[in-house]
């Protein structure tokens, strides 16, 4: 049997090398949304069989599949995600019952629905609005009813790209206009903007694999963040969380609540959850480890993460028995951002943030007189750079972050 490999971009371009290890033959496919997205770039990837592919390709992608004994399909960013549920359902190892070939999984507003009919605390739903409706000054109706502050957000996307915060109707019909005026995160047709309710608390990322139906948590973390001057949310930093702190424990019940609504049985899954007074409650859900290379760091810190526990079930070694996980140490991944445009002094080195006796690694992609726009999502982030940092406690890791945080912001002189 071999493994067919979608979109090995992201966190995904790590399978090669433990696929290679695990001495598993395996098949690349490129997707189009990869490609328009910029997630994939162009450049040459290894054991490519199918290049530029859209779900139009199903029928050749599910022939090849079966000429070359693929008998597991691994998902490696987003932008795959509709190829692969779609090859999954034809190969018989994902569920047909939803009959939409795992649309559920990527379009947010069927995603959200299909929880709510099932009893799964999604945030309330004010409106999905086209570019049709706003032509038509349909909007105007929904907006003006809604409660604020409110989200809006594309009903295809990743990355946070497009996601806002907004506190009045203005606000509201300004961020629409912006998400259903042009093509989105992936290209190709414009989306929808979901408008829903705003559900305040602290935000968690649960990170599962499922095989046969079963599911097993591979890491519980928790964002801190700020909002943009424009409302889109700032990532200052996430941190794991310990396999046995009582948010974890809550979050893991949830976690399995939402993937059997979803009837999730086979691959990793990166879902994001707000825990307020009233439990959890899903925020973004995708079907694909967790991005930015965070499963590496993960690894480090618990012997495990999301791409070894998939190589392992392809190689025929399946779940761990025992639940859960084990955190060695508190750890944390800090996003470099900017609250205002600025650019990196000339005579900075950006590079020697990874020099701090507390860090463990990451990448600076900052350079010396390069000018930045205001940090509005994640991938603006990862244009500045990434830093893996752990500690002895809770309270000194805060404390080193505070100073990489203080150390990067004198480097760069705001515009």
């Amino acid at each position: 049997m071999s493994v067919l490999l979608v979109d090995p971009f992201s966190s995904g371009s790590h399978y090669h090398g433990l696929l290679r290890d695990r001495g598993l033959t395996y098949h690349c496919v490129r997707t189009r949304r990869a490609l328009d997205s910029g997630l994939a770039d162009g450049a040459t990837v290894p054991h490519l069989a199918v290049d530029d592919a859209t779900v139009d390709d199903l029928g050749a992608l599910v022939q090849f599949s079966r000429e070359h004994g693929v008998g597991t399909v691994v998902t490696g960013a987003e932008s795959g995600v509709p190829v692969a549920e779609a090859l999954k359902v034809e190969l018989g190892l994902a569920s047909p019952d939803f009959g939409e070939h795992g649309r559920r999984f990527w379009d947010k507003d069927l995603l959200y629905s299909t929880l709510r009919d099932a009893g799964v605390r999604v945030p309330r739903r004010f409106g999905v609005l086209t570019a049709g409706d706003v032509a038509a000054g349909r909007d105007r109706d929904v907006l003006a009813g809604i409660d604020h502050p409110a989200v809006t957000k594309p009903d295809v996307g990743a990355g946070s790209v497009g996601v806002r915060i907004v506190d009045d109707a203005a606000g509201a019909a300004d961020a629409v206009r912006s998400i259903v005026s042009a093509a989105g995160f992936f290209g190709g047709t414009v989306p929808a903007a979901i408008v829903q309710e705003y559900v305040r608390g602290r935000e968690y990322v649960v990170d599962t694999v499922s095989h046969r139906g079963r599911h097993h948590v591979i890491a519980v973390c928790t964002y801190d963040k700020h909002p943009s001057s424009t409302g889109a949310m700032v990532y200052d930093r996430i941190r794991w969380l310990d396999g046995d702190a009582p948010d974890t424990t809550r979050l893991t019940a949830y976690a399995g609540q939402v993937l059997t609504a979803l009837d999730h049985r086979e691959g990793s899954v990166h879902m994001e959850v707000i825990l307020d007074d009233r439990g959890p409650c899903l925020i973004d859900f995708g079907v694909r480890p967790h991005g930015a290379g965070h499963p590496v760091k993960t690894h480090a810190l618990t012997g495990s993460s999301q791409l070894h526990a998939e190589v392992d079930i392809a190689a025929g070694a399946g779940l761990p028995d025992t639940p859960g996980y084990i955190l060695t140490a508190p750890a944390a991944i800090e996003f470099r951002s900017l609250d205002r445009p600025g650019t990196v002094r000339t005579d900075a080195r950006p590079e020697e943030l990874l020099d701090r006796d507390f860090v463990r690694g990451g990448s600076i992609a900052a350079r010396p007189g390069a000018s930045y726009p205001e940090t509005q999502s994640l991938l603006d982030s990862e244009a500045l750079g990434l830093v893996f940092v752990d500690s002895v406690d809770d309270a000194s890791l805060l404390e080193n972050a505070a100073r990489l945080r203080a150390d990067f912001a004198a480097m760069v002189d705001p515009a």
